[in-house]
């Protein structure tokens, strides 16, 4: 079963839960030094307002951390409040624990605070946190800076300039390591669906960091990915998977343009007798060359594959029935001239059944398999080696005997 990637707000989700348990024990620890200090008489007395921010602090990571586990996910404003009481936590405890000399190590926090919300939730929730700590450290040092007092403005300006232009200097060039790592996992997630249309940007990525370095890795094996999950070993051609994915895009492109669509199914005449009579390896033989035969017919912006063991599918974008027709009668032809290696001997002939039809939705797809698989059933009804067109009486047809048969059968 494939698993999809998660979203930007799940990804949050599971971020929060894991760092809950960091911050709670944080907090108790800051919270238990501050307690100590304040018993020694060593620092200023606790205000209740600081009280209050450590008892908030908290109460906002317990709700946000049930909340999050509800719902699964974690939007942006739940990421904000998380990283708003980290900052007014440090703050609360610096005033708390700290005299007024030793205000600036608070900043060290606040590097830490910025570091990890770009790192873990990209840069536009690292500049909010870098523009929440210059409010919280001025707000700090407000009462304790001035003439005379524990504090200088100009000594803790620059102290707040010099924290301001190393935290610029990290968000700006590592702020969107999220966006980019989210972009490689989405060319994964479609790799594992089989998709590999996109590849990595270069072009914009003119930083030789490690996410640039992955990305570049993926576009080297994005064709090797490709071969090996999409083409079928044997035969050369694309695999179901393959086919469906090339069908979806060709649909969905038909739907906006109105255009023709045709496909033709095929398989060899009497297959199993041939592995029988003589032996798998000739049988595989001729899958093979089937195989080139089909893709050498096929015009260039033609689908071939392998969609079982003696059947192939040709997806034939822009085609009338007319020009599918034509194809058709070129393949026939081509395989019942065409002498294979082992079995030189043996007439090896094919059934198709083709339908083409004018694209208005998507959801034709179904439609069509069924009707080009109606059609190949009456070829081998009327006698193998030919070409049939579905159309509404073909339908009616093949239903029809269908329940002679039955009726015979009981």
């Amino acid at each position: 079963m494939l698993t999809k990637t998660p979203t930007i707000e799940q990804a949050n989700g599971e971020i929060l839960l894991w760092q809950s348990r960091i911050r709670l024990g944080f907090a108790l620890l800051l919270a238990s030094i501050g307690t100590a200090l304040f018993a020694s008489d060593s620092v200023q007395r606790m205000s209740p307002s600081s009280v209050a921010a450590v008892a908030g602090y908290v109460l906002v990571t317990v709700l946000l951390t049930i909340l999050v586990r509800r719902t699964g996910e974690a939007t942006q404003g739940m990421v904000l409040a998380v990283v708003a009481a980290d900052i007014l936590f440090v703050f609360a405890i610096a005033a708390v624990a700290t005299p007024p000399e030793y205000y600036g190590r608070s900043l060290l926090f606040g590097f830490a605070i910025v570091h990890l919300s770009e790192f873990y939730f990209g840069r536009r929730i690292a500049w909010g946190a870098l523009a929440a700590i210059v409010l919280g450290y001025l707000a700090l040092i407000h009462d304790v800076t001035g003439p005379g007092r524990a504090l200088g403005w100009p000594q803790e300006l620059s102290s707040l300039a010099v924290f301001v232009l190393a935290a610029s200097t990290f968000i700006i060039p590592y702020g969107s390591f999220k966006d980019r790592l989210h972009r490689i996992s989405v060319l994964f997630e479609h790799a594992q669906e089989g998709d590999f249309s996109e590849e990595f940007d270069v072009a914009g990525e003119t930083r030789p960091d490690a996410v640039t370095m992955v990305g570049r890795a993926y576009n080297r094996v994005r064709s090797q990915l490709a071969n090996l999950v999409l083409t079928d070993p044997l035969s050369g051609c694309l695999n179901r998977r393959g086919l469906e994915q090339q069908l979806k895009r060709e649909l969905a492109r038909a739907a906006r343009t109105g255009k023709d669509v045709a496909l033709l199914a095929l398989d060899v005449d009497h297959f199993k007798d041939i592995n029988d009579n003589w032996g798998h390896q000739a049988g595989d033989t001729i899958i093979q060359e089937v195989g080139e035969l089909l893709r050498a017919l096929a015009r260039g912006g033609d689908c071939v594959a392998r969609t079982g063991g003696d059947e192939f599918t040709l997806l034939l974008p822009e085609t009338s029935a007319a020009g599918a027709f034509r194809l058709a009668t070129r393949v026939r032809e081509a395989v019942s001239l065409h002498r294979f290696p082992g079995v030189a001997k043996l007439a090896v002939s094919v059934s198709i059944g083709l339908v083409a039809d004018r694209v208005h939705d998507e959801n034709i797809l179904h439609d069509l398999h069924s009707r080009a698989d109606e059609a190949l059933y009456a070829s081998k009804d009327a006698g193998r080696d030919r070409v049939s067109i579905w159309t509404p009486n073909l339908r009616a047809l093949a239903v029809t005997r269908a329940s002679q048969q039955i009726a015979r059968a009981g």
